[in-house]
């Protein structure tokens, strides 16, 4: 019995449909892993962490937000200056605090509400992470966005003007550029425009531009140097001066402790910005800490 004709040329295409599929096959599996590896590349490429430990690199804001549903709370202490000498214990005699919770709404905005002894002020402020650094540097730095409302709470003392609530307020607002270098080093340049609502003198301006600069630089796996300079652009009353900070960071599980020496007494943005009155070489310095915990909520 003869074939079927449809058999017959089957039969007949079938060796070269063989050699078809074993010279198909390594392009085929070429292909795949050239995908997997493009996966592999692509799930490997994520924003940069840790820039900075802490929200703070000493007194300015850093690049770093509290994760989502994360509540930072944070205890800062400032020392008297250590030029008062030993009788007042080179300024632990003396101290101011200020304390703050930062709430992250999501993992790039968060929310603050803070109280400082200093002027006794109340602050409450509004972070977002705009960009984010990527770890192939395909964006190579980071961008915060940070704006502060400051309200002094001293009793009015000043017969002569008239005590408003306004009058009482302040507004910092700050754009935080960020880079971290490698392993070790990380980098922040933060312009800021501060506007106080009631000035001193009738020739101290309302608005006060400044320019920091800030740094970490890790010398152990939980221990890094910190520094901060902070630069009046369009040159401050007679009496202030530029705030310089050198300070440590040291991470202990849950913690992050911050030590420092600053020539700024206020430990918020209005005071260490414009109203810094220490000099380092008078012996005008402050010693004082931060120190953080956070709680997942």
């Amino acid at each position: 019995m003869s074939r079927p004709h449809c058999l017959t040329s089957l039969s007949k295409a079938l060796p070269y449909l063989m050699l078809c599929i074993l010279w198909l096959s390594p392009t085929a599996v070429n292909a795949q892993s050239l995908l997997d590896d493009l996966g592999q590349e692509e799930l490997m490429v994520r924003p940069v962490s840790a820039t900075f430990k802490d929200t703070r690199i000493i007194n300015v804001q850093s690049n770093e937000t509290p994760g989502a549903n994360v509540l930072h709370f944070v205890i800062a202490h400032r020392f008297g200056q250590i030029n008062e000498g030993a009788y007042a214990l080179w300024g632990l005699d003396n101290a101011s605090m200020r304390m703050a919770f930062d709430y992250g709404v999501t993992d790039r905005l968060s929310l603050s509400i803070a109280r400082s002894t200093f002027q006794k002020t109340y602050e409450g402020s509004l972070k977002w992470r705009a960009i984010r650094q990527n770890s192939d540097n395909s964006i190579p730095l980071s961008l915060t966005l940070y704006t502060v409302s400051m309200i002094n709470g001293l009793k009015w003392t000043d017969p002569t003007r008239e005590n408003r609530f306004h009058h009482r307020m302040s507004y910092t607002h700050q754009a935080i550029f960020a880079k971290k270098w490698g392993p070790k080093l990380s980098l922040a340049l933060i312009p800021s425009l501060t506007h106080r609502n009631l000035v001193e003198a009738l020739d101290d301006s309302n608005d006060q531009w400044t320019i920091s600069g800030g740094g970490r630089y890790k010398v152990s796996n939980r221990a890094s140097i910190n520094l901060e300079y902070h630069y009046a652009l369009k040159g401050l009353p007679t009496t202030n001066v530029n705030s310089l900070s050198i300070g440590m960071d040291i991470e202990t599980g849950g913690h992050v402790f911050q030590l420092h020496m600053t020539n700024s007494q206020g430990m918020f943005e209005r005071a260490f910005l414009t109203e810094t009155t220490g000099a380092w070489k008078d012996g005008a310095i402050y010693f004082g800490f931060n120190l953080s915990r956070v709680f997942d909520l």
